[in-house]
């Protein structure tokens, strides 16, 4: 039995030990026995990073980051439809990151009002990592880029953003939605 009064360690330090490995355990019981990540851990929501822009319409390239990891981007309109200020996309999202790649098939609604510049993206993971997952996302349109953009054809004109993919109830966040068209 150790004895705190006759050792430098205070009971301070005592409890600093037991909490330290108590945090250690609870930690190491989320993993797996394999100690790699759970596929079926609820309420995750990985963040895929993007700057793109149109090089020659419909195709666009650019940079991605986040949980895919450095890399690049592509991505191709498949349709598009403006009516005012708004504009309506139907687009392919190809991230190939250092980490993880996938291609989502989205639907943008982007507002030009003067002073605004921003678009809303819902969509699902056609292919690759986080296949048959929803995403949604976000981004903001700027007239001129803060980083290169190599063969932009429109100038300095970029567009930068997130997409959100929720890891789901264990079949990965199926889209619920069965997108055939753009949702309204």
């Amino acid at each position: 039995m150790l004895n705190l009064n006759n050792t430098t360690m205070t009971k301070e330090k005592t409890m600093m030990m037991v909490l330290a490995i108590a945090g250690y355990g609870i930690a190491f019981a989320q993993l797996p026995k394999d100690g790699k990540s759970d596929k079926k851990v609820a309420s995750h929501t990985f963040e895929a990073t993007f700057t793109k822009w149109v090089t020659k319409a419909p195709q666009m390239a650019g940079v991605v980051g986040g949980d895919v990891g450095v890399g690049t981007y592509s991505g191709e309109i498949l349709k598009m439809n403006t009516v005012g200020d708004i504009t309506k996309i139907e687009a392919l999202y190809k991230f190939n990151g250092g980490i993880h790649t996938f291609t989502a098939h989205v639907y943008v609604t982007e507002n030009d009002a003067p002073g605004v510049g921003t678009a809303t993206i819902t969509g699902r993971v056609e292919e690759g990592w986080m296949k048959g997952a929803t995403v949604t996302g976000e981004y903001k349109v700027w007239a001129t880029c803060p980083i290169p953009t190599p063969g932009n054809g429109d100038g300095n004109k970029c567009y930068q953003g997130t997409l959100h993919i929720p890891k789901g109830d264990g079949n990965w966040g199926i889209n619920k939605l069965g997108f055939t068209s753009a949702p309204s």
